[in-house]
């Protein structure tokens, strides 16, 4: 290990490695190329995951617990990963800041006031005089840093656009995702500094009421270079230049093991019993949502 890594946190090490950087390759001083670098490792390596939440045991998201989960084989949601990541970019240099951000399913469920978001951990990263969207726990979106400028941005095979908000405040943005990536619409964000603190409340909410969607599904994402990969409840779906190819999981077995090897989680601590139960619960939240859809979809 170098001078410079052995001076860092122990976590810092077993960190680096997991996003596949070896413990004896020092980082280096903060650059754009590294951020890069690091952001691509983290949305391939590490997947946004809510199978505790779903198991009835949400865990907590301080910097120690959220870094602890990475280095145990895990993810997390925003909460989990922003967090964990904004702690190992600072040990490491960097300028980071975290925001208040708002999910959007849908432009009209946008919240009229910055006031009022918490439901997402957005960062940003000010590098060589330059603001940068960093975001590890946004599900389908980022690959890499995005400059905070309007207009578009394109990665891979999405385009995204970044739009400021004066309606709602002189430092708020929204964030469009690409419009074939119909998981949600939008995310609202203001630049104003936060800390980890703030989303204790909407963590606590979102973990455990009926009506938060991270307890009505089960949900994994990954992206790479190429596309995104990610499984609603029982249902897993690539998304790439080719279009959209989707095929139902038809056992707890199938649906570990894709979670184990395309998302590359650990979960040997999931016992089969929590495995049955939570493939039955999945299989029940989906066929009552298809049963909705179709009954929508009769003449009335």
């Amino acid at each position: 290990m170098t001078a410079e890594t052995s001076r860092h946190p122990a976590w810092v090490a077993p960190y680096l490695s997991t996003l596949g950087i070896d413990a004896s390759e020092s980082p280096g001083a903060p650059t754009l190329d590294t951020l890069r670098r690091l952001h691509r490792a983290h949305v391939e390596r590490i997947a946004f995951e809510n199978i505790d939440i779903q198991l009835g045991r949400p865990p907590g998201i301080s910097p120690e617990e959220s870094v602890g989960r990475i280095l145990a084989g895990r993810g997390g949601y925003c909460f989990n990963l922003n967090n964990a990541f904004a702690s190992l970019l600072t040990v490491l240099g960097y300028d980071v800041t975290l925001h208040r951000g708002q999910i959007n399913g849908s432009a009209e469920r946008a919240k009229p006031t910055s006031d009022e978001y918490g439901t997402h951990l957005a960062l940003t990263v000010v590098i060589d005089g330059e603001r940068w969207s960093i975001d590890v726990g946004l599900a389908n979106s980022h690959y890499e840093p995005i400059p905070l400028r309007e207009g578009t941005h394109v990665q891979g095979p999405f385009s995204f656009r970044l739009q400021m908000l004066p309606e709602i405040g002189p430092d708020a943005w929204r964030f469009f995702t690409d419009p074939v990536q119909t998981t949600f619409h939008s995310m609202d964000f203001t630049l104003a500094p936060a800390v980890w603190e703030d989303f204790s409340a909407y963590h606590a909410e979102l973990s455990t009421s009926p009506r938060s969607p991270f307890v009505q599904t089960c949900e994994l994402f990954r992206r790479d270079a190429l596309g995104t990969d990610f499984i609603l409840n029982d249902e897993l779906t690539r998304d790439d230049a080719g279009g959209r190819s989707t095929r139902v999981l038809t056992s707890a077995e199938e649906w570990f093991e894709v979670a184990e090897q395309v998302f590359r989680l650990d979960l040997s601590a999931v016992g089969d019993d929590d495995r049955a139960a939570l493939f039955e619960r999945m299989q029940r939240a989906e066929a009552a949502w298809r049963a909705r859809q179709a009954a929508a979809a009769r003449p009335s």
